[in-house]
């Protein structure tokens, strides 16, 4: 019950402020279902003046979406909000395309400038649910245009669908760690985070328990088990109307290092749709490794697993491997993990590999 209890307060804390927009997308004509769908945005607006669309754009798995206020004289009290647009028309497609957009919204100012109030991540297709992020130490790592939290670091754990998170980082050169859960719909989450400040010590007699404030929201798209791209956000400090946004890439990593594969020995389970399809490799050894690439071998069988290697912020990490008995291609994997590859075999089918407990 305790548990319980402390992750409503930690709910409702990260939730009290901003305006939380939600978004749908809905069929533009029920009896014209191909033609690309309408934007649903309902939010409850700070004030009485209620804002207008004055401009969307959609460019390359981007909506940016700027709204105009329609008022001086405001009362300062929540005001239910909804706006329905196109993107997809307004940017002059005939369809929208299969992804996961990064959705922005701005307000324009009466001095010619739009300040950033909002940021979600919006699905457009079916949901993936082939896979599930790992649970354990991620990290972030410098890419282009995204930031390295030099330090920093995230730990998740996911139990049926909630999602927990821990962000260990600092402000003004101390320590503070974040704490938030949240609901994962399948590889999109969104996590509210608060700080936490005034606990006790490991070694106090007391057993005071933590205060809680709102602080960041942290938006999060896995792209594998071991990869996500991240976007943290927050009030403007000073008070004034907006949000920051900070934009990084997430991975879990091997504390071995990853190059030469090393960190992907040991035994593993391929399962397929059906239970009973599952067998049992042992790959205990490094045949191969080499700028790339690195193969791991089964002794006792043969079998292996090939697997290519791409940079990302700086570590190389694989993004594709094959599975092989002999010469028989047993399966591709393209969603690659430390514990789990996701992928199909060639029959079409749904393909996981799974590392049995070491």
């Amino acid at each position: 019950m305790a548990t319980a209890a402390h992750a409503a307060s930690v709910d409702s804390a990260a939730r009290a402020w901003g305006p939380e927009f939600k978004l749908e997308l809905v069929s533009a004509q029920s009896d014209i279902p191909a033609l690309p769908p309408d934007l649903v945005v309902n939010a409850e607006w700070p004030d009485s003046c209620l804002p207008q669309l004055l401009r969307s754009s959609m460019v390359d798995g981007h909506i940016d979406v700027e709204l105009r206020s329609t008022g001086h004289d405001c009362v300062k009290a929540p005001t239910p909000m909804s706006l329905r647009f196109n993107p997809s028309r307004e940017a002059g497609q005939m369809q929208m395309p299969v992804g996961v957009y990064e959705v922005r919204f701005y307000l324009a100012r009466d001095n010619g400038f739009s300040e950033l109030i909002a940021f979600n991540l919006l699905r457009a297709g079916w949901r993936d649910s082939s896979f599930r992020p790992e649970s354990g130490f991620w990290w972030s790592v410098s890419n282009t245009n995204r930031a390295l939290l030099a330090g920093s670091g995230l730990s998740m754990e996911q139990q049926g669908e909630t999602l927990a998170v821990t962000l260990l980082s600092y402000e003004a050169g101390n320590a503070v760690w974040y704490f938030g859960n949240a609901r994962s719909a399948g590889t999109l989450a969104r996590v509210p985070l608060v700080r936490m400040f005034g606990g006790d010590s490991p070694f106090s007699a007391v057993g005071t328990p933590p205060q809680v404030e709102a602080a960041l929201t942290l938006d999060l798209n896995f792209l594998s088990p071991s990869r996500a791209s991240a976007w943290l956000t927050r009030p403007f400090a000073d008070g004034r109307e907006g949000i920051e946004i900070q934009s990084l890439d997430l991975l879990r990593l091997p504390f071995a290092g990853n190059a030469n594969g090393a960190a992907w020995k040991g035994q593993w389970v391929l399962i397929g749709e059906e239970s009973r399809q599952a067998a049992v490799f042992d790959l205990g050894e490094v045949a191969t490794s080499g700028a790339g690439n690195f193969t791991l071998r089964s002794r006792a069988d043969g079998a292996e697993l090939q697997c290519r290697l791409e940079d990302f912020g700086g570590h190389s990490v694989p993004t594709f491997c094959s599975l092989l008995d002999g010469n028989e291609l047993l399966a591709d994997f393209d969603k690659i993990g430390l514990d789990r590859l996701i992928g199909r075999n060639p029959e079409g089918q749904n393909m996981r590999l799974v590392r049995l407990p070491r």
